[in-house]
């Protein structure tokens, strides 16, 4: 199901009469109550109906999830991808995308196991794609790019999750590891524990370093100086 289809069967009701629960208000209230949470049930409880009555809009608690999904993800884009220029548009769905899978884990799940389809993607690709275009991008470059921040994101945010969650036993990485290396011999593992204090630091802003260099690799590409750069700024006092 598309965006647009979720907004024409918001607006529409049954027979005519007026519904006490629609598509939007099931996606808003499985947003209230967390993807990897949420369930008909709770859903039914939170719209005050019973389950049966949500299956005159939906079919099921995965189809919930992809509407969720799709509109979370529109949302996100929509709001980090309005820069005035084209980095600002990459940086703004890289950074979107990366918030809403860590504020939602269970997206990564559906992206992972295909519940989301291409049709809840192919909206905010779209979007992404036109915003570009006004930028000198042609399609093909831009959903090229979109996929390198994709992979970016996701890989940030999988990250980000694990450092969130601790390890088994509610342990922190440093007292895992630390435990870890305790189990072995000595001479086991020399080259971590020469660089255990890098081993131990785990920088969560480190993809930003990516991101940037990817922005600065397209810039090349495209033979312009990279919006803010020193280049840029010595053309400019020319």
């Amino acid at each position: 199901m598309t965006g647009l289809e979720l907004r024409q069967r918001t607006r529409t009701s049954r027979a005519g009469r007026p519904s006490r629960v629609d598509a939007k208000s099931i996606v808003d209230a499985a947003i209230d109550i967390g993807l990897s949470r949420v369930t008909l049930k709770q859903v039914a409880e939170r719209l005050g109906v019973t389950a049966p009555a949500l299956y005159r809009h939906v079919r099921n608690r995965d189809e919930i999830v992809k509407l969720a999904a799709i509109e979370l993800a529109l949302n996100r884009t929509q709001a980090g991808g309005s820069g005035g220029q084209w980095p600002d548009l990459v940086r703004g769905c890289a950074h979107g995308m990366v918030e809403l899978f860590v504020a939602e884990p269970q997206l990564i799940c559906e992206v992972m196991n295909g519940t989301l389809g291409p049709d809840g993607e192919m909206d905010f690709v779209e979007q992404f794609l036109a915003a570009m275009a006004g930028h000198g991008f042609a399609p093909a470059e831009s959903i090229r790019i979109h996929h390198a921040v994709a992979m970016l994101a996701i890989g940030a945010a999988v990250s980000a999750i694990a450092m969130k969650s601790g390890y088994a036993g509610g342990l922190s990485h440093e007292e895992s590891v630390r435990k870890a290396l305790a189990r072995r011999s000595r001479n086991e593992l020399p080259l971590i524990r020469s660089a255990l204090p890098a081993y131990l630091h785990i920088d969560s802003g480190q993809w930003r370093e990516s991101l940037e260099a990817m922005v600065a690799s397209i810039a090349a590409r495209r033979g312009e100086p990279l919006p803010g750069s020193r280049t840029q700024k010595k053309e400019t006092q020319k």
